[in-house]
């Protein structure tokens, strides 16, 4: 009965969009979010370029899979001062978040927050910036502050095959201090003709 509901709505989703999209109601991005091909990964690099360690949560989820809440990717991550991650892989999904209310909501309610090595001072809605030692309890609190969470979307921001690339700058015009700017490194394979 759930299933059949979800898929319904995501069907009903689809057809009204693109009704919508035929009188020029609905934006395109939301119905590229919709119906945007999903297989394969997407890759997540980050650059700090603080002088403040970056401790976050981060990965993918259908933020359409509600009943029962789909699976979400949760990778996490202490990112030294003025240094820049390695690539990590995950499963490509219409939504990719650091952070961000719906993305720990989505964790909490797949319990993958249950997994071994979780990192409970890098989880939130926020990324933490910290100055105090990498082996001190505080190591991944936000002494410095914060920058609020980022979300991306499948079709609007990104396609699967893509490197998705985030940058923690420290902004004292922003909430928490700290900005998260985003750029697409695009798929060459994929995109070509």
């Amino acid at each position: 009965m759930n299933l059949r509901r979800v898929v319904f709505s995501s069907a009903a989703g689809c057809l009204l969009c693109g009704a919508l999209l035929s009188v020029g109601g609905c934006p395109e991005y939301l119905s590229q979010y919709m119906i945007s091909e999903r297989t394969g990964n997407v890759t997540f690099q980050f650059i700090n370029t603080t002088p403040f360690r970056a401790s976050f949560s981060y990965g993918t989820w259908d933020s359409l899979d509600r009943s029962p809440p789909g699976t979400v990717t949760l990778l996490q991550l202490r990112l030294a001062a003025n240094s820049t991650s390695t690539t990590s892989t995950a499963v490509c999904r219409r939504n990719a978040a650091i952070g961000t209310a719906e993305f720990v909501a989505r964790v909490l309610a797949t319990r993958a927050d249950e997994a071994a090595n979780f990192d409970a001072d890098a989880f939130g809605e926020v990324v933490n910036f910290s100055s105090a030692p990498s082996n001190s309890d505080a190591a991944a609190l936000p002494t410095e502050g914060t920058a609020a969470g980022r979300e991306v979307l499948i079709g609007r921001d990104f396609s699967c095959g893509d490197r998705l690339v985030f940058t923690f700058v420290q902004d004292p015009d922003a909430s928490g201090g700290f900005r998260i700017d985003f750029e697409v490194i695009k798929d060459q394979v994929r995109d070509r003709p």
